[in-house]
């Protein structure tokens, strides 16, 4: 796909690549640290979770390092405009969905974890941080190619050969 080679989407899906991989990455600490603060309790100390709590930090790793690896398969491989394009859709509505249902989404049978929810300063500034510069550079990066797979489908349809009637 010479014509994405050098170009403002590809562009964007790399630092899209870089937040993912550094928002997984830190996940992956958090991840480490709770599961070490469950193994190794210090003298007087009583974690408000378990291990169960910990899985949601590592759902959100596995989720990160699934869109990150989408997104590398993507512009490692020569695609088309339009499975550029689809494929950027489909991940932007499956980030905006976990996202939905990780932080937004509560019932009453439904309990997220304090852990995850607030587990320190730092946690709470990555995740205000990357979070919506995810979608964001996701919405971006769908807006691009949006142009330019309308665009190339235009410049094939007025390319097409006219019919002659019968």
């Amino acid at each position: 796909m010479e014509n994405l080679q050098r170009s403002p989407p590809k562009n964007i899906i790399r630092v899209i690549i870089a937040l993912y991989i550094i928002y997984g990455l830190i996940f992956l600490i958090e991840t480490f640290d709770f599961l070490e603060m469950l193994h190794t309790k210090p003298k007087d100390f009583h974690p408000t979770y378990d291990l169960v709590n910990v899985i949601f930090y590592q759902m959100e790793m596995i989720i990160c390092f699934i869109c990150a690896f989408s997104f590398i398969i993507l512009i490692s491989t020569r695609q088309s405009v339009a499975t550029w394009f689809f494929t950027t859709v489909c991940l932007l509505l499956f980030r905006a969905s976990t996202v939905y249902y990780l932080y937004f989404y509560e019932t009453e049978e439904r309990w997220v974890p304090f852990i995850y929810k607030n587990a320190n300063d730092f946690s709470t500034l990555f995740r205000r941080t990357f979070v919506p510069a995810q979608l964001i550079g996701n919405g971006i990066a769908v807006i691009i190619l949006s142009k330019w797979y309308f665009r190339d489908r235009k410049i094939a349809k007025n390319n097409l050969p006219e019919v002659g009637r019968s």
